[in-house]
């Protein structure tokens, strides 16, 4: 009852697969309460691993690599630090700790032959830090930025820095696909250097790219400089790029009605550089941040600081509401394609930037922790900031604890996944273990024998395809129809795909570029690119997915076989949002009601879908649903918070009631449904995101923007 099944299949896998965790099904069986305490612990990476006199004593029988693999089944977020902690035994503090940004030692290192190449990460870039180098260096710096037709500028500034032994710098060559093969002739050039001043040196920057030339990464120096990360690390970086005079811009005879300018002038500043960084490090959390990861920088913070001077300057009184649509809506906004994000982004402005602020003692969050200074001098506040904790609660952000789970899991994720693209195509098979082929093709044998037959409407019973009395089509029936072709279209691919496959690994055709995809897809778990380019969205890994598409597709079938379900699956439709255009439809040919008119109106009903024994006269039960960084409260009959490590709960059924004119009650927050966890989508003309199905309303006893700060959704589907 306390364990996942995906934790329980990952506990049986490993029992199969590792020789030295044979047993460990059974004896998580026998002794149930020693490993529920020990997978429920905050650190279980640093915890014992349960075992002595009552049975096998895993801590001393397993290697320390092996414990991770226990650590993997039952808490796949804590692997981060657990291989943290390994790779510091193993190899030594200096393989996890970065060392310090350091170009003099950098270029000592370099030679003629040896350029030094700058790798790019997000909110960093070293122009300034190489420029006061050079200047210090007393060397002349010439440069230029890749783009379209500045090839042979490049070519030309790296001839005469040859001949004088200036340092030439090519910028962002990851814009500038055609030069690569020029960059690399360059540097073989500087293999064997003739006529070459020997001052010389050659300086990239570039962002990870893949048509990047591995001659020039194999015989360069890498930097990398990562940007600051943490509330404390952004706001010291931006008061750090505020000047004395700047920060003593207005006088204090320059007043306003409400205080003087210079006290306003100072609390929004410290504000506004709170809202900056809040914005920039909800990127970490993901999805439940933002939808989409926008590129925000420095120039966001300066631009709407020289609005608030501005407006100071030339107003009478603030200007709330100009400051909020300048900030909020064009300087930052300007950025999001996001509907829900938008949103999201005008309530976190709110909090900094309101006629509240001007208090002493106003708090930035519920906890009281996070409060602007009294007004002084520059260094006050610098001194002020110094006092900030390094660690973000995820209370300042408006996000429940949960918040800091899925940051590491979505971290642990990354590293996992970046060990499998590195791993070798080809590996030898031990103890006679299956060799990748062998394994490939085991389970294109194991998806023949599982994968469903075609849906057919010859299989269909009375009810199934349906006509009105006023000899229109039924709208679900037409649903249905589109649902059929397209489940036929993916299960056909897939057959096909397989057996190809199949061929392949025997010889007796060609392995494509396709099939050669699918291949490492199927060692790696993942869903093929084949078959997810007809296939509906998921984010679930290879096994878990055709679980789900066999349970989709004897969904349908028995939709198609009796006839209209008491309750629908949301989870289960190709696309859900044919399937609320078709209930919408379905109302308006009922009640004579244009379809442009209605909107749905929600009940959460305190039943499983099991319980439900008849439909109801208008609308669609639906189940399925999944809450995101919220859970339904049936005691009160509204939202409520997440439980502490369960940051997704079941739905009950929910009653899609279509209605006229439909306007949300007061007292209900609209939760916006996804069709996937990852939230983000292509984004219509219209301005409506692809995984976006519809809003629903819940009863909430708390304010709409408690829940948009927590980042609260709905989804169709999860990851396992």
């Amino acid at each position: 009852s306390w364990m996942s099944i995906q934790q329980w299949e990952l506990i049986d896998t490993a029992n199969h697969v590792v020789p030295a965790l044979k047993g460990l099904r059974d004896d998580v069986t026998k002794r149930s309460e020693e490993w529920k305490q020990y997978a429920n612990c905050d650190a279980p990476h640093e915890a014992t691993l349960p075992g002595g006199a009552t049975g096998v004593d895993w801590e001393a029988s397993l290697s320390a690599f092996q414990r991770i693999l226990v650590l993997r089944c039952f808490r796949e977020e804590k692997m981060l630090f657990a291989l943290n902690n390994y790779v510091s035994e193993q190899m030594g503090r200096k393989f996890i700790e970065p060392p310090p940004f350091s170009i003099e030692r950098a270029y000592a290192d370099s030679s003629i032959g040896t350029p030094i190449v700058f790798v790019l990460s997000q909110g960093s870039d070293p122009m300034n830090t190489l420029q006061s180098f050079a200047n210090f260096s007393k060397k002349n710096l010439v440069y230029v930025s890749l783009g379209q037709g500045q090839g042979e500028n490049a070519k030309r500034i790296i001839e005469n820095a040859r001949k004088t032994g200036d340092w030439a710098m090519l910028q962002n060559c990851h814009l500038s696909k055609t030069f690569m093969p020029e960059l690399e002739s360059q540097v073989a050039s500087l293999q064997n250097p003739v006529n070459v001043h020997p001052e010389f040196r050659l300086w990239i920057t570039s962002t990870p790219a893949p048509f990047f030339p591995v001659f020039v990464l194999q015989n360069s120096i890498k930097l990398t400089n990562e940007a600051p990360t943490g509330l404390k690390a952004n706001m010291i970086r931006c008061f750090n790029e505020i000047h004395h005079d700047e920060f003593e811009t207005f006088k204090p005879e320059d007043v306003f009605p409400e205080c003087t300018k210079e006290h306003a002038y100072k609390k929004l500043l410290y504000g506004l550089c709170f809202f900056h960084s809040v914005v920039l490090e909800r990127k970490k959390f993901g999805p439940l941040g933002w939808n989409v990861k926008y590129e925000w920088n420095d120039t966001d913070f300066h631009v709407s600081k020289q609005w608030i001077r501005l407006f100071f300057e030339e107003q009478s009184q603030i200007p709330w509401d100009s400051l909020e649509y300048i900030t909020g809506q064009i300087n930052y906004g300007g950025r999001v394609t996001d509907p829900q994000d938008r949103g999201t982004l005008m309530t976190i402005l709110n909090i900094y930037l309101n006629k509240n602020v001007l208090m002493d003692g106003y708090s930035f969050s519920e906890s009281g922790k996070y409060k602007a200074p009294p007004v002084g001098s520059l260094e006050d506040v610098r001194e002020y900031l110094q006092e900030m904790s390094l660690i973000d609660d995820p209370e300042v952000f408006g996000m429940h604890e949960n918040a800091n789970l899925r940051f590491q899991l979505q971290e642990s994720q990354l590293l996992m996944n970046t060990v499998l693209s590195m791993q070798p195509r080809v590996v030898s098979s031990k103890a006679g273990g299956p060799s990748p082929q062998e394994q490939v093709m085991q389970k294109c044998k194991d998806f023949e024998h599982q994968i469903p037959e075609l849906l057919s409407r010859d299989e269909a019973g009375p009810r199934s395809f349906t006509v009105l009395a006023n000899g229109l089509p039924n709208s679900l029936s037409t649903v249905l129809s589109h649902e059929l072709v397209k489940y036929n279209k993916l299960l056909a691919k897939i057959k096909w795909s397989l057996a190809e496959l199949q061929r392949a690994l025997k010889g007796l055709t060609v392995l494509s570029e396709d099939l050669d995809r699918m291949y490492q897809s199927f060692l790696n778990d993942k869903v093929p690119q084949i078959w997810s380019a007809v296939s509906y969205a998921s984010l679930k890994p290879l096994g878990a997915w055709f679980k789900d598409l066999c349970n989709r597709i004897q969904f349908i079938r028995t939709w198609v076989q009796k006839g209209e379900p008491t309750c629908f699956w949301l989870s289960g439709f190709f696309n859900p949002s044919a399937f609320m255009t078709g209930m919408l439809q379905a109302f308006s040919r009922a009640e004579g009601v244009s379809v442009d008119k209605l909107g749905f109106s929600f009940k959460i009903v305190n039943e499983s879908e099991k319980d439900i024994t008849e439909q109801p006269h208008r609308g669609c039960y639906l189940y399925g649903l999944y809450a995101d960084a919220w859970r339904w409260d049936a005691t009160k009959g509204a939202m409520g918070d997440s439980l502490p490590g369960e940051p997704y709960s079941l739905l009950p059924v929910v009653h899609f009631l279509p209605e006229p004119f439909h306007k949300t009650p007061s007292d209900f927050h609209r939760i916006p449904l996804y069709r996937t966890t990852l939230r983000a989508g292509v984004i219509s003309s219209l301005g409506a995101s692809s995984n976006f199905v519809l809003s629903i309303e819940a009863k909430s006893d708390r304010g709409s923007e408690y829940w948009t700060l927590k980042g609260a959704a709905c989804v169709c589907s999860l990851n396992v």
